[in-house]
């Protein structure tokens, strides 16, 4: 692509990642955030909450922590999807303090309406609370 004089833009680097983080290599997929930015190509918000959802669903819930984090001090807007990702894989984890600052968060600054924030939260925690009844160590 880029031999014939082509450079990939962000829909294409987005893609790229996005069946990166759907095959299980979510911290290759950030890595390649670095490479898209080191030749010039600017991430678009789309970028981010592929690559927000794909650390939540690989279980590298740290780095997903660090990046949800740098998405906000960085003023970057999750969607709807991402925040509830974030609070499925923090309950999942029995991070629910986390969870509910997240909950917080996302209610507050206007980007999820009550019924969707509630909606999720409730079913979230509800799972949680099954699996350990259940004796599943979550």
């Amino acid at each position: 692509m880029m031999e014939s004089g082509h450079f990939p833009d962000a829909v294409t680097y987005t893609s790229l990642m996005n069946g990166m983080c759907r095959e299980g290599d979510a911290l290759g997929a950030l890595a390649m955030l670095g490479e898209m930015e080191a030749k010039g190509c600017s991430p678009n918000s789309c970028t981010y909450n592929t690559l927000l959802h794909g650390l939540c669903k690989g279980r590298l819930l740290d780095k997903a922590i660090e990046f949800y984090l740098m998405m906000k001090v960085s003023g970057i807007k999750l969607e709807t999807a991402s925040y509830a990702t974030m609070l499925r894989a923090l309950c999942r984890e029995g991070r629910v303090a986390e969870a509910y600052e997240v909950f917080d968060y996302a209610v507050g600054s206007k980007s999820l309406t009550d019924v969707d924030a509630y909606s999720t939260l409730e079913s979230t925690l509800k799972w949680l609370k099954r699996a350990r009844e259940q004796g599943l160590a979550v």
